[in-house]
């Protein structure tokens, strides 16, 4: 028998038919309407004609979003598979996402728009991610989440490396330590509907609704900023750190960010290889010189 009140132990959460370890789930589904509005017979009250309301007309067919936070651990993130869910590189297309269920209900066709971590010391690694959905959500049985003893990946075993025009930071700045880590992907698509298919009197007689066409990658970029205790010198005009009198043949600024358990199990590698686009440095009185530095990688 189901349950009147959904607790958190029975909302499981997955993910393309793969399990995640989520501290909070939020799915939204939101019709687009509007009023149609007629004028009607003239109203001597107002001086004008009777707007008369008809009915609420759909103006964009249905679409909902996902946002989850979960932790990275070795025991799922690698040997499900489930990295591959947030590395654009390695084979993110166009398709969607099936197989999704958050608590009570299950739904497909979601597409990744963003994802992001961050690593600092004595922290657990906890991402973020959200999600475009297309159609309605249908409602399926109780899938319990267990808490097990989880391989959690751990900013002390965690760390960035950096570098600059093929550099290593250490040999342009002298030491350069950094105390934390930010990392971020955002993906831009563009949706495509047919009139047939949008059109189609089924539309008005299923619950799911019209769905795209065809949903295309248009740009997708990636973003990685470090807290440190040094800055680039040399920055020129371009983002790039220059040594000698011509900016030609520079190579772009490199962050790996490698994502290690307490047990020193490594669990993924996140890259981000472009321009600098920030840095600062503030010194106050009783802290240490703060260095901020950011990367901007243009994927598509």
């Amino acid at each position: 028998m189901s349950k009147p009140y959904l607790r958190f132990e029975d909302g499981k959460i997955s993910l393309g038919g793969k399990d995640l370890d989520v501290s909070s789930a939020s799915l939204s589904l939101n019709p687009s309407l509007e009023p149609e509005r007629v004028y009607g017979d003239y109203d001597a009250a107002i001086a004008g004609a009777k707007t008369e309301f008809v009915k609420h007309a759909a103006v964009s067919p249905l679409r909902g979003q996902l946002e989850i936070k979960f932790l990275i651990n070795s025991d799922k993130f690698t040997t499900n598979n489930i990295d591959k869910l947030f590395d654009i590189r390695n084979g993110m297309n166009g398709d969607a996402i099936h197989g999704n269920i958050v608590g009570r209900y299950f739904f497909d066709n979601m597409y990744l728009k963003s994802f992001s971590f961050s690593l600092s010391p004595y922290s657990v690694i906890e991402a973020s991610a959200s999600y475009d959905i297309f159609g309605s959500v249908k409602k399926t049985s109780e899938r319990r989440f267990n808490i097990t003893n989880l391989n959690i990946a751990h900013g002390l075993k965690s760390f960035g490396e950096m570098k600059a025009n093929n550099q290593s930071a250490d040999n342009i700045s002298g030491q350069f330590e950094i105390s934390s880590l930010q990392y971020s992907i955002q993906v831009n698509r563009k949706v495509h509907y047919h009139i047939r298919g949008s059109e189609h009197s089924s539309v008005a007689t299923t619950a799911n609704g019209a769905l795209p066409a065809r949903v295309s990658l248009e740009n997708i970029e990636a973003e990685m900023s470090v807290e440190s205790n040094e800055i680039i010198p040399n920055l020129n005009p371009y983002g790039d750190y220059q040594s000698g009198t011509t900016v030609d043949g520079l190579s772009s600024a490199s962050l790996s960010a490698f994502l290690y358990t307490l047990q020193g199990d490594k669990v993924a590698k996140f890259s981000c290889t472009g321009k600098i686009q920030s840095e600062s440095l503030s010194i106050s009185e009783g802290q240490y010189a703060k260095g901020n530095l950011t990367i901007r990688e243009i994927i598509k």
